[in-house]
């Protein structure tokens, strides 16, 4: 006996950016289904995930939920969708640095009162009669579980600018199951994630979906990410709905093979003939960065611990460790974003921190790429005024260019494949062609040295294999130096030899490494 559907789309249309896409697209997702949403960059995935989510408007057609609703509720809410978008949400509109400063603040919102039940049900402390969900009791009870089940109790008490990227997906989750959603959509949910947790995420999920009472819909999961459970695959591209089926189906599907095996396939466009300028060969060795027992400390939690680190031009480094060992504040020591870089021993480029040097010349020697920047980047900027605002790393381009500067962002677009996309606002395209954009002002000024910090998140696999020979080639014409941050060993570029491996913000390895890792 077949099952009855659960929700079904029936021959809908989407608006967005004033265009209709996803024109006559038919979906049924059964009761006892679960499904991926896979596609490319841009083919329209996360889109028609917001469009289940009720965040974007249908203008044909119909979206049927075929479930029951509590009292008072419209279909939308009984769905959830985490997503880089509902990170940027939280994130708000300060500027990326401003994470640092806001961790010395005490009205700094906390993990515990996002996860209330005044903020979870969203309930307006001005109404006249209480409105809750469920009683309070049982909404600790539930809350509880909910923070067992992630293993998220020790950051209750955090500030949510203290977490790091993959702590704050792991908190998003914990709100999205304590609505209780019938329907929780997952976009890119394992990005940003250790590889142990990634693995304890995926056994989460085989609970949740063999329980039956919240259907999974998983939008951009690579291959090795797939719990057991899913069922059934959905196919994008070009925003149009290409191919679907069962998963056994799916795998064998051309499609579905290319976009998978991309990494691996001869058709990925090389990068041939990119070349860089090389680097000052008449300072070859020289100290780029010095770290002294660098150690950053806030509200009586150990961030970073005597760290002694020395970074030589030419070198290049992974920089690895499990979520919250410290990483990124690491980087923002380095950078200059953190305030705590003036209260330790802090070389850069020959200059100790402190001592009347100009933060953006420092800056303007170092490129840049995190998952904060990308959260708080201005969207209403054009691609190629993004890419310009690198020389400067101004979160925007708010001078004049130069010709020469708009010469070089063109042509590094153009490397990347994004050159088509130079006059559209930066908000306007996808969350991984977003990242390539950034990627792209990282590299526009050639710069000393190169910090990435997760750069291959929200990459498909062709996008990562193009990226990823652009450092490689970077590396093996010694023009910059490249400390690379990664939770992925696969995705470390070739050339690679030297490592640092962080836990619990003390460096617990140091060494050199003959080979970082090998992608599939």
């Amino acid at each position: 006996m077949q099952s009855q559907p659960f929700l079904q789309l029936i021959r809908i249309a989407l608006r967005a950016n004033n265009r209709i896409l996803f024109r006559n697209t038919n979906w049924t997702l059964l009761r006892n289904q679960n499904w991926a949403l896979i596609g490319g960059n841009g083919s329209g995935k996360t889109l028609l995930a917001r469009a289940l989510a009720g965040e974007v408007p249908v203008v044909k057609g119909e979206i049927r939920y075929n479930f029951r609703l509590p009292d008072g509720k419209l279909p939308e809410d009984s769905v959830r969708l985490v997503s880089f978008e509902l990170q940027k949400a939280v994130a708000g509109d300060a500027p990326a640095a401003a994470r640092w400063f806001s961790l010395e603040q005490d009205e700094a919102p906390s993990v515990c009162d996002f996860l209330s039940q005044e903020s979870v049900e969203e309930i307006n402390p001005f109404e006249v009669e209480a409105r809750r969900e469920q009683p309070p009791h049982a909404f600790r009870q539930y809350r509880q579980r909910i923070l067992d089940l992630l293993q998220i109790q020790s950051l209750l008490n955090r500030s949510l600018p203290s977490l790091s990227n993959g702590e704050m997906r792991k908190i998003l989750l914990a709100r999205a199951l304590l609505r209780k959603p019938r329907l929780l959509i997952l976009d890119d949910v394992f990005a940003g994630l250790d590889k142990k947790y990634r693995t304890h995420l995926k056994q989460i999920l085989e609970k949740l979906m063999k329980r039956g009472s919240v259907r999974v819909l998983l939008v951009n999961p690579l291959p090795d990410e797939l719990p057991r459970s899913i069922t059934h695959m959905l196919c994008v591209e070009n925003c149009r709905v290409v191919a679907q089926g069962s998963r056994t189906e799916m795998m064998r599907h051309p499609r579905v093979l290319h976009l998978f095996q991309s990494a691996r396939a001869p058709e990925v466009r090389r990068t041939a003939g990119t070349h860089f300028s090389r680097g000052k060969p008449d300072k070859a060795n020289e100290e780029l960065v010095k770290l002294e027992g660098a150690s950053v400390r806030y509200n009586g939690r150990d961030i970073l611990s005597r760290i002694h680190w020395t970074i030589r031009r030419g070198e290049s480094w992974a920089l690895i460790g499990p979520n919250g060992s410290g990483k990124s504040t690491l980087l923002s020591i380095i950078s200059g974003d953190n305030p705590q870089a003036y209260a330790n021993a802090v070389h850069i480029f020959g200059r100790r921190r402190g001592s009347g040097e100009s933060v953006w010349d420092i800056k303007k020697r170092i490129g840049f790429i995190s998952s904060e920047l990308h959260l708080h980047f201005p969207e209403d900027q054009t691609c190629l005024e993004t890419v310009i605002s690198g020389f400067h790393e101004f979160n925007g381009c708010y001078r004049r260019p130069s010709s020469e500067q708009r010469i070089a962002a063109r042509h590094i677009l153009r490397r990347f494949g994004l050159l088509k996309s130079a006059a559209q606002p930066f908000g306007s395209l996808s969350a991984g062609s977003q990242r390539m954009v950034l990627l792209a002002r990282a590299l526009v000024k050639s710069p000393d040295l190169l910090l990435l910090d997760e750069p291959c998140q929200g990459l498909d696999l062709a996008h990562r294999t193009t990226f990823l020979r652009i450092i490689e080639s970077l590396i093996q014409q010694q023009v910059t130096t490249i400390v690379y941050v990664t939770h992925r060993p696969d995705e470390i570029p070739e050339g690679i030899q030297r490592l640092l491996k962080l836990k619990n913000g003390r460096a617990i390895k140091s060494e050199r490494i003959a080979r970082a890792g090998k992608r599939g």
